[in-house]
């Protein structure tokens, strides 16, 4: 015990195990103090989760094959920054500002890769997911409230990848957006199918849609013919035109999913992963750090070559036009880079909406069951309820705001950023927790103050968004209200210390059995 405490007091967050650490630690680790969770708490029942793939045994070197073991969850987390919302966050920010916001797209990606790799590592360590955390940690009341900014998130994130979606589906055949939308609901149905044929193939199917993304997207940038000197400047130097401030902050908003927190923690489990083994967790954090990495790198190119096709070809420089939306963008492209490029664009944009629809009812079930336990006898009863929570909303949107969606998707995107901290502060504190984590995998010092800076950023982009739109609200003395409801609800969120352990009843859905500290 005593050999535990001289642990250094830098735990990085891609952590690298050699086969002489591993079996050092081993025989040091007398005591659960890495093994997180995991021999301490009620089980949830019948898991949403299983570890499907077995990862092998640790290895002293570097391997690709066991990489690709790892590989799968970080590449379906990585779809949240390919959504819809994302897309046309790309679009206006290169129609509105060319190259310039290039800069601001990678650093929300690594922002988005540290804040992911704290989400993994809390699911590796832990043995469960964000939402089972918050459960496990938080106090009944607070829980229900970021259950419900949690929610308030997804949904509008849904209505986002449907409609987008159904756009993609009117472009290609002419069909009404309200059809498009239901057409749109049949991926439930695919996605029970899907599931049934395990995690790896779910895997493969996922990134075959990401890898017809990028080459629809590549294609149409190539086409374009872009600077590539203007490509790397806009990627090095951090500028933000006047012109294009709201755009700046919304793509933020657009990039970091709350509900993607919750998705990564979850995802990360369906890898067998020995929780007695302090070697094994290290390896398990250093490959699916390589592969988020990776994942987010591919996201990153593909989002790029958006802001590039439509700073060539929309963007003139010190001309402000209205900017196109996602139905409008196949229009520009087909003046401009010919009919070809309008398809090319449409099949791009439904692969993303058909995928992201899909993780986030994934999501939508790690996030309810998490928070309430196993309310659900049958998975199917799981999928069509957490389905029809978006379904409704996004017909509703569909069929009474279609010509005002590319407005109300900038307020979707700004809805999402202010639900944003309801999920990285847990985040932050959970992954922080000797507690939670242990003394090896817990954060420490310098990765602790980056993580919490960004989490400060974050904020104050929120309260920057919130002053701009509370011009539109229709009373805004309801909005000073909420705004200063909401911020004090975040403050307070960041300095409320964890309530210690509390077990959880599945028979009561959510019943406090016992709260003590420890």
């Amino acid at each position: 015990m005593p050999l535990q405490e001289e642990t250094s007091d830098v735990a990085p967050l891609i952590q690298r195990s050699s086969l002489e650490e591993a079996i050092t630690d081993e025989v040091m680790d007398d005591s659960d103090t890495t093994h997180g969770l995991v021999h301490n708490f009620v089980e949830f029942g019948d898991k949403l989760i299983e570890a499907e793939v077995d990862t092998g045994e640790i290895q002293p070197r570097f391997s690709w094959k066991k990489l690709w073991k790892y590989t799968g969850p970080g590449f379906l987390m990585s779809i949240a920054y390919l959504d819809p919302g994302n897309l046309e966050a790309d679009l206006q920010s290169g129609a509105a500002a060319g190259y310039s916001l290039l800069w601001l797209l990678l650093y929300a990606h690594i922002a988005g890769l540290l804040i992911q790799i704290l989400s993994a590592r809390c699911g590796v360590v832990t043995g469960k997911h964000l939402a089972e955390l918050i459960r496990i940690y938080y106090s009944r009341p607070v829980s229900i409230v970021l259950w419900l900014f949690t929610e308030i998130a997804i949904i509008g994130s849904d209505i986002q990848e449907i409609v987008g979606t159904a756009i993609a589906i009117k472009i290609l055949f002419g069909l009404p957006l309200w059809i498009g939308t239901m057409l749109t609901a049949m991926d439930t149905f695919t996605f029970m199918l899907l599931q049934n044929y395990g995690v790896r193939k779910l895997e493969a199917f996922f990134m075959t849609l990401i890898a017809l993304m990028a080459v629809c997207f590549w294609i149409e940038m190539f086409q374009s013919e872009p600077n590539v000197e203007g490509i790397f400047k806009g990627m090095l130097l951090p500028t933000v035109p006047s012109s294009a401030v709201v755009q700046a902050v919304a793509m933020i908003g657009a990039v970091i999913m709350p509900h993607n927190l919750y998705l990564h923690s979850a995802l990360v489990m369906t890898r067998k992963t020995d929780h007695s083994s302090k070697a094994k967790l290290k390896e398990a954090n250093f490959y699916f750090s390589i592969e988020s990495a990776i994942a987010l790198f591919c996201s990153y190119l593909i989002n790029m070559a958006i802001v590039v096709v439509f700073a060539q070809v929309f963007y003139i420089p010190g001309k402000l036009k209205a900017l196109p939306g996602l139905y409008d963008a196949a229009d520009v492209l087909t003046k401009t880079l010919g009919r070809g490029a309008r398809y090319l664009w449409a099949l791009g944009l439904l692969s993303a909406g058909q995928s992201s629809t899909m993780t986030g009812t994934l999501a939508g079930q790690y996030v309810i069951e998490g928070y309430f336990g196993k309310i659900f006898s049958k998975p199917w009863h799981r999928v069509a309820i957490t389905r029809g929570i978006a379904l409704v909303p996004s017909m509703l949107v569909a069929v009474f705001a279609v010509n005002h969606f590319d407005t109300m998707g900038e307020l979707l995107n700004v809805l999402q950023s202010l639900c944003l901290p309801c999920a990285l502060i847990p985040i932050l504190k959970l992954s922080s927790s000797k507690e939670v984590m242990g003394l090896v995998f817990r954060s420490y010092n310098i990765w602790k103050y980056i993580t919490w800076g960004l989490a400060f950023i974050i904020i104050c982009f929120n309260l920057f968004l919130f002053i701009i739109y509370m011009e539109e609200l229709p009373n805004i003395y309801v909005g000073y209200v909420c705004g200063i409801i909401y911020f004090a609800f975040v403050l307070f969120l960041a300095i409320l210390p964890l309530d210690g352990k509390q077990e959880v009843d599945e028979t009561d859905g959510y019943n406090l059995i016992a709260n003590h500290s420890g």
